[in-house]
C-alpha cells in the first residue's frame, strides 16, 4: 500500500544549525497522526513542510508517489488536498464568518457563491456557529476563532487536515470543545496530522504517535506501544513530567 505522505532524508538548517535531521515517515490515508514532545522539537516546522509553507534544505516530500517539491507546477493543487488549523487561527478578522469560510471556495476551487455558502454553512453549523455566519471575526472569542477556522478547513474538502497545536492560544475551559470537535472529524475518514501538548488527547484518538526531540524522530509508534511498552529512557521522562 503506498502512503498517501511520504517524507524521505529532510533536512533543514536555519543559520547553521540543524532544525530537522534526516526525518524519513510514511503516512497512510485515513490515518490519525498526533506529533508530540517538548517545546523546540521541530514539531511544527515539520507540519509546514508537509503542507508547502515552507521548504527544507533538502530532502524529498511525496504525495500519493509524487515528489510534490519538484512538481512547482502541481503546488496549487496540492495545497486544496492538504488544509492546516494554525494555532493563530490566521483569519481575515475584517471578513465575516460566513466569508471567511467561502473565500476558499471561491477563490481557489471557483465554487459559485450561493453553492459555497450552502457548503459552508454546513460546517459552521457542525462547529456550533450557525448563529454566527454574519458576525465579524475580530467579535469572535478564541474558541469561536478556532472553530471558524476548523469549519474553513472542512469547507474545502482536504484529503488531509493539519493542526497545529490548535487549542494553545485558548483559554482552558475552551480546549475541550475544540477536542471534541476534532474527535468528531476523526470518525469521518480523513487522514489527520496534529501537533499537540494534550498528551491524553494524542494517547486516546491515535492511530500512531510521532514522538520529536531536537530536530528526531526518537520512536513513531501506535500509543500502546508509546505509553505502555517504551524503552526509551528519553520518552518516558517526559511523559512522566506532562502527565
Amino acid at each position: 500500500m503506498e502512503p498517501m505522505i511520504k517524507l524521505e532524508n529532510i533536512h533543514q538548517e536555519f543559520d547553521g544549525e540543524t532544525i530537522l535531521d534526516n526525518i524519513n515517515l510514511n503516512i497512510y490515508e485515513g490515518e490519525i497522526v498526533t506529533i508530540i514532545g517538548p517545546s523546540g522539537a521541530g514539531k511544527s516546522t515539520l507540519l509546514r513542510f508537509i503542507n508547502l509553507l515552507n521548504r527544507p534544505t533538502s530532502g524529498k516530500i511525496y504525495y500519493l508517489g509524487e515528489d510534490i517539491i519538484q512538481n512547482r507546477k502541481k503546488h496549487h493543487y496540492y495545497r486544496s488536498k492538504i488544509s492546516m488549523v494554525f494555532q493563530s487561527f490566521n483569519l481575515f478578522n475584517n471578513y465575516s464568518v460566513l466569508n471567511n469560510c467561502t473565500l476558499g471556495l471561491r477563490k481557489v476551487l471557483h465554487v459559485k457563491k450561493s453553492e459555497a455558502n450552502l457548503i459552508a454553512k454546513k460546517y459552521l453549523k457542525m462547529v456550533g456557529l450557525e448563529n454566527k455566519i454574519n458576525a465579524n471575526i475580530s467579535t469572535l472569542s478564541g474558541g469561536q476563532k478556532q472553530r471558524v477556522a476548523i469549519a474553513r478547513s472542512l469547507s474545502m474538502n482536504p484529503d488531509v487536515i493539519l493542526f497545529d497545536e490548535p487549542t494553545s492560544a485558548l483559554d482552558p475551559e475552551m480546549v475541550k470543545d475544540i477536542l471534541d470537535i476534532i474527535k468528531t472529524i476523526a470518525t469521518s475518514g480523513k487522514t489527520i496530522i496534529i501537533v499537540t501538548h494534550e498528551i491524553n488527547f494524542a494517547k486516546n484518538i491515535s492511530d500512531h504517535i510521532l514522538f520529536m526531540d531536537h530536530g528526531h524522530i526518537l520512536k513513531f509508534a501506535t500509543p500502546d506501544e508509546i505509553f505502555n511498552h517504551n524503552d526509551n529512557e528519553r520518552i518516558n521522562n517526559f511523559l512522566k513530567k506532562v502527565l
